[in-house]
């Protein structure tokens, strides 16, 4: 223990003994305990014969910042001139904010004129001694010990995370945690329903905001509202309970609740600051096939493909809605997305955004009407093919079958294969040789070289061939679900934008109103 001057001969001290342990800290010793500190301090303040007014406890909060109930409820005592005296049992257990906390030692307490004593680090700022000189850098000291710790700690979660385990505090709407293990989810039958009613709504052509509104009018309690009646959640805010866009958008972009469970979508700005930030979406941890599945894959993909497509600007909408075709046409010559404007006589015209933004390219001018009854009619024309089912599946499948032979790949691959593991025999005969002093080491490299490349080439071609063979094969395999939901639609009158989606990957616009249409499925004819 350290022999502090305390000058109490001469002035009266009203001390509080302050405590505080945050998890990170119940890891490292038994002696930082909160029972160890209360009665390490409490002895030595009696033991100076001053008054103890109160001790202040922050159990389980983080020095890494001051927004601890105990230590607020301290300051205020401060203010109210009822402590003259603050004792911790060392700096870290003020602050590990190396920022704040000198800023409560130089500033805040001398304002107040409150001693303040870290006893094991032997500090007090009444004494004139070399020790109050060290206290920035034991304070630097500190905040690097918070950070390392910060970063030891996200290593674990994240490997966690990596391991499909799910680490968060509260399970995704719609599930529940194992009892058995927290890291797994369990599907919540008493709330799944409404996020396969979400998802129904979504592709069925409901906005994000209609979605709220009616499960607001039902009466169905909001994930918020659902997990303060379920859990300990607290929440923040004003604590409104009810469904926004938000909420919805959130449920419909998750991709957990197809079974992959999916993590580390928002992050804290660093280990000081509890902000969140959303991290992009090639930043996200997902993991295939960790639990139960709400929302088969299809109906997931589709929601992210309207997402993908649908015009939420309203400027050129037009009254009863969104264009139907807006975020699916394309600038034929340029590639840039179609925008629409309006005439004075209320007539909506597309045109090419390059164009009407810095008349670039050309105007590529087409009327919403026409473009929309070009595309009514080619799968009108469509589905009347389908009408002889056996006949649709046979051209489709024949379609694919003619692309694979006619492009060779299979033959490609054969001679690409075969060219691999010779020059891999030529490459150990070559260093055989260089061994044998048959070749110097100088034309072995010069011959590696040139082998080297050759093969680096021919994977890259490979690898190329690979891809185009799976796109076939996937075309393949999609062809009799999407034929034959073209061939299960008879009326294209009331064609809506979900139903497009899925059909059709994109429209492409040219000059004199020519349009060429992409679909996600083999043209029959």
């Amino acid at each position: 223990m350290y022999a502090l001057e305390d000058n109490r001969h001469t002035k009266i001290y009203n001390a509080a003994i302050y405590v505080r342990l945050s998890r990170e800290d119940e890891r490292s010793t038994e002696s930082e305990s909160i029972a160890n500190q209360k009665e390490y301090l409490t002895k030595y303040v009696l033991e100076q014969g001053w008054n103890l007014v109160d001790i202040f406890v922050d159990d389980g909060f983080t020095g890494t910042n001051f927004n601890r109930p105990d230590f607020k409820r301290l300051l205020k005592a401060i203010e109210n001139k009822k402590i003259n005296l603050v004792i911790t049992k060392d700096m870290s257990r003020l602050g590990r904010d190396y920022i704040d906390t000198g800023f409560y030692i130089e500033r805040y307490f001398p304002e107040h004129s409150v001693r303040y004593i870290a006893l094991n680090d032997g500090i007090d700022t009444f004494a004139n001694t070399s020790n109050n000189d060290m206290s920035p850098f034991k304070s630097v000291m500190n905040d690097m010990y918070a950070k390392d710790i910060s970063k030891k700690v996200r290593t674990t979660v994240d490997l966690k995370r990596k391991n499909g385990e799910f680490i968060g505090s509260f399970a995704p709407y719609g599930y529940r945690k194992d009892p058995n293990n927290k890291n797994k989810l369990l599907v919540d039958q008493a709330v799944a329903w409404v996020v396969k009613k979400i998802f129904n709504m979504f592709v069925s052509g409901f906005g994000l905001i209609q979605i709220s509104m009616a499960l607001n009018k039902e009466g169905i309690p909001s994930p918020s509202a659902y997990k303060r009646k379920t859990s300990n959640y607290k929440g923040r805010g004003n604590g409104v309970d009810l469904w926004s866009f938000e909420t919805v958008k959130y449920i419909l972009t998750n991709p957990t609740y197809t079974g992959n469970v999916t993590q580390n979508r928002y992050v804290k700005i660093n280990y000081k600051v509890s902000k969140l930030k959303k991290v992009p979406k090639e930043g996200w941890i997902t993991v295939n096939n960790t639990h139960e599945q709400i929302i088969d894959s299809e109906t997931f993909n589709h929601a992210q493909q309207i997402f993908s497509v649908r015009d939420f600007s309203t400027k050129y909408a037009p009254k009863d809605g969104t264009h139907l075709l807006s975020g699916m046409i394309y600038c034929g010559d340029c590639g840039s997305r179609m925008t629409f404007i309006t005439t004075s006589a209320g007539v909506f015209y597309a045109i090419c955004t390059r164009y009407k933004n810095h008349r670039m390219c050309t105007r590529h001018s087409m009327p919403e009407k026409e473009l929309e009854l070009c595309l009514v009619n080619e799968l009108k024309n469509i589905s009347a093919y389908a009408s002889d089912q056996e006949r649709l599946i046979k051209a489709a499948k024949k379609h694919v079958g003619k692309a694979l032979n006619d492009s060779g790949i299979d033959y490609e691959i054969k001679e690409i294969e075969t060219r691999l593991y010779e020059i891999q025999k030529t490459l150990k005969t070559l260093y055989e040789d260089k061994l044998k002093s048959i070749i110097t080491e100088a034309d072995f490299m010069d011959f590696s070289r040139d082998y080297n490349l050759e093969r680096e080439k021919l994977h890259f071609k490979l690898t190329k061939l690979n891809q185009e063979k799976q796109k076939l094969h996937q075309q393949e395999k999609e062809t009799d679900k999407l034929l034959n939901f073209v061939k299960d639609l008879t009326d294209f009158n009331n064609i809506n934008k979900p139903l497009l989606v899925k059909l059709i990957n994109r429209i492409d616009v040219y000059e004199q109103r020519k349009i060429a249409i992409n679909y996600n499925f083999i043209k029959p004819f």
